[in-house]
């Protein structure tokens, strides 16, 4: 019985799958809507009936011998990996368009402290300090939620592979023409060579801490919200050490020039 590697899979599904037109001002969105109903008829929903008989299966599996008990186990591990994969893609294709009329004023200082205050907890069980600084008045025209979802995936990165009893930095600055929110922590860091490849969807690490479940799709996210705000997420070493990641985002995404997507995606209207 032949095997293949499931990271391998991932990626390949990926280009396959998250091929689409993106832009700021989401002229594509429902072509996204469309690709996504595709997915969830085509995949998700056939992989749920599959996995349900599957759990039909296993409840009865006491007279099975251990070998079919194991291949059952196999299939249940690849179907909830497919799944899983599924909704990345999704999740992929909606953060890659804004919807329209979603944009709008951001003031950035309460929305990064508010979501910074979440990781709370998590941050204090390693005894990670969490720090907010910069411009308290600076200000956007952007979707929000897409705006604290790109954040969240940062703090998640950052918080996963700070070490103990460290300092994880978030710092506002404001210009003229746009606004950054940089994510700094005290890890081990990224090298130059991986850090556009780990912008791409189901890009991993090699870190210990990487979630060995993980799909690596958290940069990647925050990347195409970027990307669709006219902006970019730029990877590079901390003023001090460590890892930065970092977003710069235009004032308004209304009058933002029209961002080249991350390497992984595609220009193309390739349906499913």
């Amino acid at each position: 019985m032949s095997t293949s590697d499931p990271e391998l899979d991932d990626r390949s599904t990926a280009g396959a799958l998250a091929a689409v037109v993106r832009g700021p001002l989401a002229e594509d969105h429902e072509h996204a809507r469309r690709l996504i109903e595709n997915v969830n008829h085509h995949i998700r929903t056939p992989l749920t009936v599959i996995l349900g008989h599957v759990d039909l299966w296993r409840d009865r599996d006491a007279d099975f011998p251990a070998e079919l008990r194991d291949s059952l186990a196999a299939v249940v591990r690849a179907g909830w990996r497919v799944r899983d994969v599924g909704v990345a893609v999704c999740d992929l294709i909606d953060v890659s368009a804004i919807r329209p009329g979603t944009a709008q004023p951001v003031a950035v200082w309460p929305l990064v402290t508010d979501e910074v205050a979440t990781f709370g907890d998590r941050a204090a069980q390693r005894d990670i300090l969490l720090v907010v600084d910069g411009n308290r008045t600076a200000r956007c025209v952007a979707n929000p939620s897409r705006l604290q979802r790109a954040l969240r995936e940062l703090l998640d990165n950052a918080l996963t592979y700070a070490p103990d009893r460290s300092t994880v930095r978030v710092l506002v600055t404001a210009a003229a023409t746009g606004i950054r929110i940089a994510v700094t922590d005290e890890g081990e860091g990224v090298g130059p060579a991986d850090r556009e490849r780990l912008v791409r969807p189901f890009e991993r690490g090699t870190h210990p801490r990487q979630p060995v479940d993980g799909l690596g799709v958290g940069l990647a996210v925050a990347s195409a919200i970027a990307a669709s705000h006219g902006g970019r997420l730029l990877l590079s070493d901390g003023p001090e050490g460590g890892h930065q990641s970092c977003l710069e985002l235009p004032v308004d995404v209304r009058h933002a020039p029209e961002a080249e997507p991350p390497d992984g995606y595609s220009r193309s209207r390739a349906s499913l």
